[in-house]
């Protein structure tokens, strides 16, 4: 018996959504089409798509940033006499008693129990002298040194660098007496010394503040440029000088010429003049064929040079 099939067509549209697996084969197309059309959007916007911003605002350049300094005359500090660190006597411990109540009362509180008003906003709180343990630094005096020395930074501890060394000494001295503290060892004194010298004095330098530091490079910068340009044009209409024929002869460079002249003119005699140009022309502003004048050439031209940078 035979049996009629009736014929369609692969995909009937009309049954496409009474029957969705009819369009299976369609998908292959589509996802194809979907990945060609993100290719070429992405293609097409690459520039945008891997671009990276850097958010503004939310960095600090710390190229920019700046701590104003006080001012501070520098000096050399008085020598230590380690035997009295070792073996402090009353006057030493009540000169550290003294200074104790001007510079850290305020933190540590009048017994050194870390009780000071100031201290109550601070986190963690000043030190308790008092009590043996969570010393960042240590309880050795050569530790404790270190931290009046330096501070600790993250604890909000100030560094008392600007006290004499036997005054911060005289400080550890009278914080030894809240508690029972270890003794005083010669290593530990003798690495203080060789660290920083104590024994023998310390050069403090002086400091300014940074707006007056920039300020005074800003006019030494100016001087020096106006004094370049000055010799310069006194190199241009002095031509039947001397010196500034010889000059104009064997200069490479004018104005580094000048500069360089002007940098070593404060320590600088004939001598060296004619042993740092004859080393070095070409550092100097100068042809190597300088090295080819006569002494007495060299002595006019550095006499004219002299003269043309006062």
């Amino acid at each position: 018996m035979k049996t009629n099939k009736k014929l369609e067509d692969e995909i009937n549209f009309k049954n496409v959504f009474t029957n969705p697996l009819r369009m299976f084969g369609w998908v292959f197309v589509i996802f194809i089409g979907l990945i060609l059309a993100l290719g070429i959007y992405y293609v097409k916007n690459i520039g945008d798509i891997s671009l990276n911003v850097q958010p503004t605002g939310l960095i600090t350049d710390s190229v920019n940033v700046k701590t104003e300094l006080n001012a501070k005359k520098g000096g050399i500090s008085p020598a230590v006499d380690l035997a009295v660190v070792k073996n402090p006597k009353p006057d030493f411990v009540a000169k550290g008693k003294s200074l104790f109540e001007a510079n850290c009362k305020s933190c540590h509180g009048d017994n050194g129990m870390g009780d000071g008003p100031a201290g109550t906003v601070l986190n963690p709180k000043p030190r308790n002298f008092h009590e043996v343990d969570g010393w960042t630094n240590g309880r050795n005096i050569d530790l404790m040194y270190k931290t009046l020395q330096e501070g600790i930074i993250k604890n909000g501890m100030a560094a008392y660098e600007y006290l004499a060394p036997a005054d911060r000494f005289a400080i550890i001295s009278y914080i030894r007496t809240f508690a029972e503290f270890p003794p005083i060892k010669e290593e530990e004194l003798k690495s203080l010394d060789d660290k920083y010298q104590i024994s023998k004095g310390v050069v403090v330098p002086s400091q300014i503040p940074v707006s007056l530091a920039e300020s005074n490079l800003t006019s030494e910068s100016a001087e020096v440029i106006k004094k370049i340009q000055d010799a310069k044009s006194l190199l241009s209409s002095a031509k039947e000088n001397p010196g500034a024929l010889i000059v104009n002869r064997v200069s490479m460079n004018k104005e580094k010429l000048i500069a360089a002249f002007l940098n070593q003119n404060e320590n600088q005699n004939l001598e060296s003049f004619i042993n740092t140009v004859i080393a070095n022309p070409i550092n100097c502003g100068f042809k190597p064929t300088v090295a080819q004048l006569s002494r007495e050439e060299l002595k006019t031209m550095y006499e004219f040079l002299k003269a043309a940078t006062l």
